[in-house]
Formats: structure tokens, C-alpha cells, sequence
């Protein structure tokens, strides 16, 4: 093609750039009721969807592609809000996801299906209107935004790339899910797989379930997320010894904690700092732990941060990642903890998730899942073992280097683009 390819992203981030761009209205209603749930008011106001704004700002270095970002937004003012900025085209719908007669009735007479018939028409229309050679999605999983590929037309090439698959049979037990979200949001994921033309991941586990279960004549793309992190060898000064951080604590927050109180008996002058958001249920399961070993002034909780580089400056200021695992394959804390030259504690995802963090040389302490007491044991070989620290934070940097390029997703993302557009004619 002579010209720029056309791609519609359709995704859900947020960053400190946009947010000063757009417009939100919270409403006296709203205001109360946040008065009571801070942490729903503080998470409009932080980052997420960090692997999109990695890939967005490589695209702005492009020439080849015009790219145009379609993504919900919590009490956007208006309906509507598109602007451009840095050469990318932005469109943010309001999300009536956070409409309050739609949050009742969802509360009240949870339907077993609901459809975002809203989100749906904005984004119908902002389809036409920008007329894609491909339609890029980013996570089947998450229905106020993956149920708009279902009214894409057919003519237009559709890439749904993988953030996680929740049709994994391992996924339900292992995850903070309530079993009706979850069956609600995996068959949500199930019906967008099976209308995109093209599958991005390469986690063949993913491959392996989606052709046994989902979608035998799956057609594949061999791309994944822009998780890729600048490396800080920086010295800072350290104020704790370990760090466990996610964007909501509830993935394993628990089993971090539990070893911490272990490794704690043995060695009482160890600290630890939390950093993420949770729920009030949560955070009463965890003040239990502290209970259990007496660890109240060693744990600090932070909370959530507002921007991504928050957290990495707050990581930087503990000794060692403790990043226990149930169901991510690699998390995306294990490659940040890495590339900020921090030691990583974590638990056995399987062949295709966290033993290939030591495949060819060892990147971090592995244990059997769930396994506190092995998690606990690791803790002191990094207390206790400077020469093994050491060996984790170099190899963890260079593993860092070699696996994960940003510039390169994104080249492959354009790659598949144009094998989109050529098998089309």
C-alpha cells in the first residue's frame, strides 16, 4: 500500500498525558457515595493498561501507520471526546459501565448477559467514521469494551490480541472472581475470540486450550503486548527489604503476606512495602495474617499509585520483589522488578509461565504455588546470600534486554497488519 495503513485500536488504558486532556463529571451523587468507597474515586485518576501506552508511544516514532485509539472512559463528560495528540488519533466514549441506573440494575437483577448495547453503538459509529483497513483489539476479556468487535463488519480484518485467556480451566480458581462475573466475562471472551479473523499471543498454552475448546481452525499471529520497561540500574536508596505490587492486591497479596510472616519469625528485622489497590474483604483477610504474626509496624501499605512511574520510583525503594503467582503465566511486576534491577521471588507457573524466567540461566527463585513455607525459604537465601542476589539482579537485567523491545512488538504488530490486508485480497 502507497499509503498509511488505517488501524482502529479498540482498548482500554489510561496515562497521565491523556488524563489531562479529557474531561470527567462526577456529580453530586456520585460524590456522596465515593465519600464511603475512596478507592473507586482514586482509580480514575491512575494508570492502567500500561503495555498500551508502551506500544502508543513507539507508534508515534512511525510513519507507516495512522493510528486511532477507541477506549472507554469513566464519567467522561461528554458522550463523546476525540482529539489528537502526538500523531495518534484519540476517541474516548463515556463508559456506561459507570452510569449509576446501569450499575443498580446490574447489582439488583444481575442478568446473566448484558450486552453494552451504549458502548456498543458509539463505537459502531466511530468505525464507520474512521473507515479501518484492521481493527485492532487489545484483551477479549473485558466485555464495556471487547463486545464492540462482535458489530465490526466483516470486510474489515480483526486482530484480537491476548492480555490473559479466563477460558483457561486453571483460571477460575486462582483468580479474585466471583463465579458469576466469571462466567459472565469467560463467555464474554469466548464469542469475541470466535469472531475475530486472527488470534495475537504467543502463549502456547493459550493456542493449545483455544484449539481443544474454543476455535480448532484458530488463525495465529505470533504478537505480543508492549510490556517491555526502560532498564534503571540507578542506586536508591533502600527502604525496605521486600516489595510485593500489582494493580489490585487480591491476585496474591495473601500468599506474599503469609510468607512474609514466616520468613519474619526468623529474621524480625525484615520490613515490607505493598503497593496496589483492594477491597475493603481483602484487606480484613490480610489484617488477619498481620494479626497471626504480629507484623503491624513491618508491612506498609501504599496503596494505589497514581501513574506507572510512581510505582516503579516506589519498587526501586525495596531490596527484593516477592511476587507470588496463581495464575498469570509471566506477570508484567516480574519483568517491571527486573528491569529495576530487583531480585524476583516468585511461585511455578508451568513450563510456558515462570520456568522460562530460568531457562538457559536462573532469573529468580522459583517455588511450587501456593507452597508458603517454600516462598519463605527463598526470602532467606536473598537475606542471607548476597552473591545469590546479585547473580538474580544481573541475569534478570539481562534477560530484560534480550526478550522485550517495545520498537519490536510494534514492528511485528505492523507486520501482521500487512499480512491482514494481503490475505484479504
Amino acid at each position: 500500500m502507497n499509503r498509511k495503513i488505517r488501524v482502529a485500536w479498540i482498548c482500554d488504558f489510561s496515562n497521565e498525558k491523556i488524563r489531562e486532556k479529557i474531561t470527567i463529571h462526577i456529580g453530586i451523587v456520585r460524590n456522596l457515595i465515593w465519600k464511603f468507597k475512596k478507592n473507586q474515586c482514586q482509580a480514575l485518576q491512575t494508570d492502567k493498561g500500561v503495555w498500551n501506552t508502551n506500544a502508543f508511544r513507539e507508534f508515534e516514532k512511525r510513519d507507516d501507520v495512522e493510528l486511532h485509539v477507541i477506549a472507554p472512559c469513566p464519567l467522561l463528560k461528554q458522550r463523546k471526546q476525540d482529539f489528537i495528540l502526538d500523531g495518534i488519533h484519540y476517541y474516548f466514549y463515556r463508559d456506561e459501565s459507570t452510569n449509576l441506573l446501569r450499575t443498580l440494575y446490574r447489582q439488583i437483577i444481575k442478568p446473566k448477559y448484558y450486552h453494552y448495547r451504549s458502548n456498543r453503538r458509539i463505537v459502531k459509529g466511530l468505525i464507520k467514521r474512521i473507515a479501518p483497513d484492521v481493527v485492532h483489539l487489545i484483551g477479549a476479556e473485558n466485555p464495556h469494551y471487547s463486545l464492540c468487535l462482535l458489530d465490526i463488519q466483516k470486510s474489515v480484518p480483526t486482530i484480537v490480541q491476548l492480555q490473559t485467556l479466563m477460558n483457561d480451566p486453571n483460571f477460575f480458581g486462582n483468580y479474585p472472581i466471583d463465579e458469576q462475573s466469571y462466567r459472565y466475562r469467560s463467555s464474554v471472551e469466548k464469542s469475541v475470540i470466535l469472531r475475530a479473523d486472527y488470534i495475537g499471543t504467543r502463549a502456547k498454552k493459550f493456542i493449545s486450550i483455544i484449539r481443544d475448546s474454543i476455535k480448532p481452525d484458530i488463525r495465529l499471529i505470533n504478537t505480543t503486548l508492549a510490556v517491555g520497561e526502560d532498564i534503571q540500574e540507578e542506586q536508591v536508596k533502600k527502604q525496605f527489604d521486600f516489595v510485593y505490587f500489582a494493580s489490585n492486591i487480591n491476585k496474591a497479596g495473601d500468599l506474599a503476606l503469609e510468607a512474609f510472616g514466616k520468613a519474619f519469625q526468623i529474621h524480625p528485622n525484615i520490613s515490607m512495602d505493598i503497593i496496589g489497590g483492594y477491597d475493603n474483604e481483602f484487606k480484613h483477610a490480610l489484617d488477619i495474617i498481620i494479626k497471626k504474626y504480629d507484623i503491624g509496624d513491618a508491612v506498609t501499605f501504599e496503596g494505589r499509585l497514581k501513574t506507572h512511574d510512581d510505582v516503579l520510583e516506589q519498587i526501586r525503594k525495596s531490596r527484593y520483589a516477592l511476587l507470588p503467582l496463581r495464575i498469570d503465566l509471566i506477570s508484567g511486576c516480574i519483568r517491571e522488578a527486573m528491569s529495576n534491577g530487583l531480585p524476583v521471588i516468585t511461585t511455578d507457573t508451568g513450563e510456558l509461565g515462570t520456568q522460562m524466567l530460568n531457562k538457559d540461566y536462573e532469573c529468580a527463585l522459583i517455588s511450587s504455588k501456593d507452597d508458603t513455607d517454600a516462598l519463605a525459604k527463598n526470602m532467606l537465601i536473598l537475606l542471607n546470600d548476597a552473591n545469590v542476589a546479585d547473580r538474580l539482579r544481573n541475569n534478570g537485567l539481562k534477560r530484560q534486554l534480550e526478550r522485550y523491545d517495545n520498537s519490536r512488538v510494534v514492528d511485528e504488530y505492523i507486520d501482521a497488519y500487512k499480512k491482514c490486508l494481503t490475505e484479504k485480497r
